[in-house]
C-alpha cells in the first residue's frame, strides 16, 4: 500500500513520543494500523507489548480488522480497545476477576427521577435537565473531581449534592459507571507499584486515537503507563476537540510537546474526503480560533464540490425546502445513506422530522430524538383543544382550569362531566365564593370565542395571547427554576408546526404519524440503514462522512449556542461547526432562517466566516 510523505513519516516512527496532527479525511486510521504492522512485522516487536486505545468499540474493532487484513493474520496479540475496556481489564486483574456491573443509561435516568422525587419535589424535571446533570457529573469526575464554572443546571440545583446522591444510589444498586472506572483505575495504579510495573512492562508501545478528546484523568493514567519509555504515539486533531462538556480538554493536546520535549511532530496534510471548495472553506472557518495548531490541508480530490448557503424567512420554509431538496437529490441517484442533516442540538430536529415524515422519507439518528409534541408544557394546550372537541370530562378540565390560575378548587368538581353553567350557579349560591362566578363566566366567554376558531395555528395563538397561557408559562418558569425562553420556544415551535393544517383533526393526525415514526426508528449503528437518511447532532456525526451534508438552523444563538458566553465556549462552538462542515465530501448546504419562533434571527457568524 502506498502512503503520502507525511503518512509514511508517521507510519515509520519507531520509538519515543510522537504527535500526529490528523485533519479531517487524512487517513488517520490507515496510519495507526499501518504503524502497528510496521512495529510487529518490520521492527519485530512482540504484539503483546502494543496497546492501541480509542474512544469507541466500533473504532477499536475497525482498527483490529484492518490490521489483521494488512498482515494476513487470523489472530493478533495487539490490544485494541477503548479506554473503558482497557481500564476494566486492569481493574479485573487487580481485583482477581471481580465482576463490575455497569449502570445503564436507562438506570441513570431512573436514578435521577428518584433523586428529584425524594429531594427536589418543587423542581420540574425532564430528560433535558437529567441529561445536563449527568454530563456535569461526568465532567467533574473526568476533571479529577474539580468543577469548572457554572452551568445552567447549577442554577437549578446544588451540583455537589446531586453528585453525592447519585453516587449513593449507584452504591445501593451495586453499580459503577464509566467515570467511576477511570477514577478506580487511577487509584489502583497510584497505590500499587507492582500493578503499575506489570502494566508498564506489558504495554511498552502505546498509541492513542482521537487524542484531542482525552480528559485529565485518562491522560494521567496513560502517562503513568507510558513512563519511563514514553513510547507514546498520539493521533488527533485539536480542531475537532468538541467534548469539553464531558471533561475533555483541548489544552492537553496543545501542551503535549511541553510534556514530552523533543517529540516528533507530523501533520497529515492531505484530505482524501472532501473537494477543494469544502476544504478551503473549513480552513477559513477554523482559522478564526486562536488556541490551535496552525496547519495546511490540501484536497486529494481537487475541485468539483459545491457549497450552497441559503436563508429563508422562517424555519418552516427552511425545513420545507430541505425536504424537497433531499427528495430531488434522491431522485437524481444519491443513495439515502450518503445524505446527512446535521443540527447543533437535537432540539432543532423537530421541523425537519415533520417535513421528512410528510414526504414519507425514512431517516434514523444516533441521538435521543426529542418528541416536542410530548413536552409537559403542552398538556394544558391539548386539553383546551380537546375541550373544543367535546371532551368535557373532569380529568380533561383539571389539566387547564388553572393555567393561568383561576382559583378553581379540585374538590369543588365532583361530577365526572364538567358543566360550567352548573359550576357558575354553584358559585353564585355560595356566600364565600360568589366572586368565582365571574371568573367562570369569563372562562366561558373565552371558550366561546375559541370555539369559533377552526385553524390549529389560530387556536394556539388565541390560547397563548388571549387566554394568557404565555403569562402562565412565564410565571411557571420562575416558580420552578426553569428557563422561561426555552418553554416559550416550545410553544412557538408547536404553533409554527400547526400552521399548514386546516383542522385540528389534520394536525392531530400529523402528530400521531410523527410520534409513531420517532418511536419506531431504531437508534444505534448504521447497519441496515442503507435506505435511510441520517439525522444527527454535530457531536454524533463526528468521525463520519457523507456525499451530501445539510446543516440546519445555522443561526446565532443556535450555533454558537446561546449559552456559549466565554471565548473558550465560542472556540468550542466553532470547532463543532467545523466538524459539521468537514463531514461533507461533495455537497455542503447551509441553511438558516430570518426568524425563529416568531423572533428575528441572525445568520451564524460561522457561516459568514467560511464564505
Amino acid at each position: 500500500m502506498s502512503y503520502n510523505p507525511s503518512q509514511l513519516k508517521a507510519v515509520s516512527h519507531r520509538e519515543g513520543p510522537a504527535m500526529i496532527l490528523a485533519g479531517p479525511g487524512s487517513g488517520k486510521t490507515t496510519v495507526i494500523t499501518a504503524r502497528v504492522r510496521f512495529l510487529t512485522d518490520e521492527c519485530h516487536i512482540e504484539p503483546e507489548h502494543i496497546l492501541v486505545v480509542t474512544f469507541t468499540n466500533a473504532a477499536a474493532s475497525e482498527m483490529k480488522e484492518r490490521y489483521l487484513k494488512l498482515t494476513d493474520r487470523e489472530k493478533t496479540g495487539v490490544t485494541f480497545g477503548t479506554f473503558h475496556a482497557v481500564f476494566l481489564m486492569i481493574l479485573k486483574a487487580y481485583y482477581r476477576g471481580r465482576s463490575f456491573e455497569l449502570v445503564t443509561d436507562n438506570e441513570k435516568y431512573r436514578i435521577m427521577t428518584e433523586i428529584f422525587r425524594e429531594n427536589f419535589r418543587d423542581i420540574e424535571t425532564d430528560n433535558e435537565l437529567f441529561s445536563g446533570l449527568l454530563s456535569q457529573i461526568s465532567a467533574i469526575k473526568n476533571n479529577g473531581g474539580r468543577r469548572k464554572g457554572n452551568t445552567p443546571e447549577s442554577t437549578v440545583v446544588d451540583i455537589a449534592k446531586i453528585v453525592s446522591l447519585y453516587d449513593e444510589k449507584k452504591r445501593q444498586l451495586k453499580r459503577i459507571d464509566f467515570d467511576d472506572m477511570l477514577l478506580m483505575t487511577r487509584e489502583v495504579l497510584r497505590n500499587s507499584p507492582e500493578t503499575l510495573a506489570f502494566w508498564r512492562e506489558r504495554f511498552q508501545w502505546i498509541m492513542i486515537d482521537e487524542f484531542q478528546d482525552i480528559n485529565p484523568v485518562q491522560y494521567e493514567i496513560i502517562k503513568m503507563l507510558a513512563h519511563p519509555r514514553n513510547n507514546l504515539f498520539i493521533v488527533g486533531d485539536d480542531d475537532q476537540s468538541v467534548y469539553r462538556f464531558r471533561g475533555a480538554e483541548p489544552q492537553i493536546m496543545l501542551g503535549f510537546p511541553k510534556d514530552y520535549p523533543g517529540c516528533e511532530n507530523t501533520v497529515l496534510d492531505v484530505n482524501y474526503r472532501s473537494n477543494e471548495e469544502i476544504v478551503k472553506a473549513s480552513l477559513k472557518l477554523i482559522s478564526h480560533n486562536k488556541e490551535r495548531y496552525k496547519k495546511k490541508l490540501n484536497s486529494f480530490n481537487g475541485k468539483g464540490g459545491k457549497i450552497d448557503i441559503r436563508q429563508f424567512k422562517t424555519e418552516a420554509e427552511e425545513s420545507a425546502w430541505l425536504s424537497a431538496s433531499v427528495e430531488e437529490e434522491l431522485k437524481k441517484g444519491t443513495a439515502p445513506h450518503e445524505i446527512a442533516v446535521l443540527f447543533r442540538t437535537n432540539n432543532s430536529m423537530q421541523p425537519v422530522i415533520s417535513a421528512l415524515t410528510e414526504k414519507g422519507l425514512p431517516f434514523w439518528s444516533r441521538d435521543r430524538v426529542r418528541n416536542v409534541y410530548r413536552h409537559f408544557i403542552l398538556k394544558p394546550v391539548y386539553a383546551l383543544v380537546n375541550w373544543m372537541g367535546g371532551n368535557h370530562t373532569r380529568d380533561n378540565f383539571l389539566k387547564f382550569m388553572n393555567c393561568p390560575n383561576r382559583f378553581i378548587r379540585r374538590e369543588e368538581l365532583s361530577d365526572r362531566i364538567i358543566d360550567l353553567d352548573a359550576l357558575k350557579a354553584w358559585y353564585e349560591a355560595s356566600e364565600a365564593r360568589q366572586y368565582m362566578a365571574e371568573k367562570v363566566r369569563f372562562l366561558q366567554y373565552q371558550l366561546d370565542m375559541l370555539s369559533g376558531i377552526t385553524l390549529p395555528y389560530a387556536m394556539l395563538n388565541f390560547i397563548r395571547k388571549f387566554m394568557a397561557y404565555d403569562e402562565y408559562v412565564q410565571e411557571y418558569a420562575v416558580k420552578h427554576h426553569m428557563e422561561e425562553d426555552s418553554l416559550l420556544a416550545v410553544l412557538e415551535e408547536i404553533q409554527e408546526d400547526a400552521k399548514p393544517f386546516r383542522t385540528v383533526q389534520e394536525w392531530y393526525a400529523h402528530i400521531a404519524v410523527v410520534t409513531r415514526k420517532l418511536e419506531s426508528e431504531e437508534q444505534g449503528s448504521m447497519d441496515g440503514k442503507q435506505d435511510h437518511l441520517f439525522l444527527s447532532t454535530f457531536h454524533s456525526a463526528k468521525g463520519l462522512e457523507f456525499q451530501s451534508v445539510y446543516i440546519f438552523s445555522a443561526n446565532e444563538k443556535v450555533t454558537p449556542h446561546e449559552k456559549a458566553m466565554t471565548p473558550e465556549d465560542l472556540e468550542e462552538e466553532r470547532r463543532m461547526f467545523y466538524v459539521a462542515v468537514t463531514r461533507a465530501a461533495r455537497n455542503l448546504t447551509i441553511l438558516s432562517a430570518q426568524s425563529r419562533y416568531g423572533k428575528k434571527a441572525e445568520e451564524s457568524r460561522y457561516v459568514r466566516e467560511l464564505k
